[in-house]
């Protein structure tokens, strides 16, 4: 009976932290951990410390699980988290590289040392990670997300735009993979497509006054005047200081004046 508690438990705990319900997801975890002392269960207790903030709590953790299992790669790569968090870059490396000595095939460790090189804007290297992580395992939507991130800042434009596309269609979650999306395609000044993904962010996030200034302002670069004002005017029924969108209001009536 203990034994189906225990997966039931384990598997909600997991589901939940997916969702990124790191509190639900902690006390899952812990009943689980109550019936069986495993290590998976307790380096998801960590993990959930971790996104919780909690970081003296979850490298503790990380710690004793490395000195009880050296050879197991994931709370190495976890502690390096931590360290990057902590802008501790030198030993989050060390951490990262341990990981992929340990497990040569991890797709998260080479995920997160491409999380690193980022941090640091070595985009070459960071893309070189993604792409490792992602020919272990292709259907990863974040590593999809970062390794458009990182084609974007080596100006590979339309690479970027397909990661960002196959980011999204693994996970239609993945809003910030249309976002990043529509910063390529404004950055491209093509501002009908860039439309056609604000709008779908729009319709999960309406109250998002950055997705609105976008939406806005390609209006404006498309010469739709009358659309343009009437977003600005929405953003500034929500935020009446709104610099931006009180300065391109200010274009639009100098237009309208002739």
């Amino acid at each position: 009976m203990n034994k189906l508690e225990y997966v039931n438990y384990y598997d909600n705990g997991e589901a939940q932290y997916i969702k990124g319900n790191y509190h639900e997801a902690l006390s899952l975890f812990e009943k689980s951990f109550d019936l069986r002392k495993t290590n998976d269960c307790l380096n998801y207790i960590a993990c959930c410390h971790l996104e919780l903030g909690s970081f003296d709590v979850a490298a503790n953790i990380f710690r004793e699980l490395i000195k009880a299992c050296p050879n197991w790669e994931r709370p190495v790569f976890n502690l390096g988290r931590i360290l990057i968090e902590l802008e501790n870059y030198k030993g989050a490396l060390e951490c990262f590289e341990k990981a992929i000595e340990l497990n040569p095939h991890s797709e998260d460790a080479y995920y997160y040392l491409g999380v690193y090189y980022y941090k640091i804007k070595n985009y070459e290297k960071a893309k070189e990670c993604n792409e490792k992580s992602l020919s272990i395992n292709d259907q990863q939507s974040e590593t999809h997300l970062n390794l458009g991130r990182c084609y974007y800042h080596l100006d590979m434009n339309e690479k970027a735009l397909c990661e960002f596309d196959i980011a999204y269609n693994y996970d239609n979650n993945c809003i910030d993979a249309v976002f990043n999306k529509v910063v390529v395609l404004i950055a491209i000044k093509n501002y009908v497509e860039a439309l056609e993904n604000l709008f779908i962010i729009n319709k999960s996030e309406p109250d998002d006054a950055e997705v609105m200034m976008n939406i806005a302002h390609c209006y404006y670069k498309l010469k739709n005047y009358t659309n343009a004002n009437y977003w600005v005017t929405k953003i500034l029924l929500i935020e009446s200081e709104h610099s931006l969108a009180n300065k391109l209001l200010q274009r639009l009536k100098d237009i309208s004046m002739g």
